[in-house]
């Protein structure tokens, strides 16, 4: 029978083994540490947020008090006299299109029309 004899250093084997589990701890300490760079990226980003949304909610208080400290809750824009002229003007007078789309008028030029 052929027999082959390997020999196995003991010490290098365990030298190998505690380098490669070093180097794995390495990798993984690495690794860890970006993901806590990124968290604490993130909670700054949700506090400035948070921060902003505050900002905004005082800003919104802060109108409906002066809101409510006014006397009056309308305030007009414009005038109403101003305004029913402008509409007056822009509207036509319209007895006249119903004079010429009564069916009378319509029969008399459909019948000169023949």
């Amino acid at each position: 029978m052929l027999t082959n004899e390997v020999t196995v250093n003991i010490y290098l084997l365990a030298s190998i083994l505690g380098i490669s589990v070093l180097v794995g701890f390495v990798f993984r300490a690495k690794m860890i540490q970006k993901c806590r760079a990124k968290i604490e990226e993130l909670e700054r980003e949700i506090l400035n947020n948070y921060e902003y949304i505050l900002e905004l909610e005082r800003e919104t208080s802060n109108m409906e008090t002066r809101i409510q400290d006014i006397k009056s809750p309308v305030i007009t824009m414009k005038n109403p006299s101003k305004e029913s002229e402008v509409i007056s003007k822009k509207v036509p007078d319209i007895s006249l299109r119903k004079q010429l789309l009564s069916k009378k008028n319509i029969e008399q030029q459909s019948a000169s029309g023949l």
